[in-house]
């Protein structure tokens, strides 16, 4: 790991990134992220310049250790052109709303 990810936390906010929600949200994202990636057959390094982020910051996307900010999850949803409700959709509902 980098040096951000040890990077410290604010003790006060240290119990919110073990919450089943926050790590739910970052399983999501890194699975959207990911199939998004593969659908159009890029590598890490493509989907992270098509997203204007570092290749670093791409793969922290996609291996759940980012806590992306807005800025980031717009160049996301700007890189592979889609909505923000998409990279969140649990992975189950996004293969249902396929098949119909």
């Amino acid at each position: 790991m980098g040096p951000r990810a040890t990077r410290k936390r604010r003790p006060e906010r240290a119990e919110q990134y073990e919450t089943d929600a926050y790590r739910d949200l970052l399983r999501r994202l890194a699975a959207a992220v990911r199939r998004l990636r593969e659908q159009q057959g890029w590598t890490q390094e493509e989907a992270a310049h098509r997203c204007s982020m570092t290749t670093r910051l791409y793969q922290r996307v996609e291996g759940e250790e980012a806590n992306v900010t807005f800025t980031s999850l717009a160049r996301l949803c700007a890189g592979f052109d889609v909505d923000v409700v998409r990279l969140f959709k649990p992975a189950k509902e996004e293969k249902l709303q396929k098949q119909n």
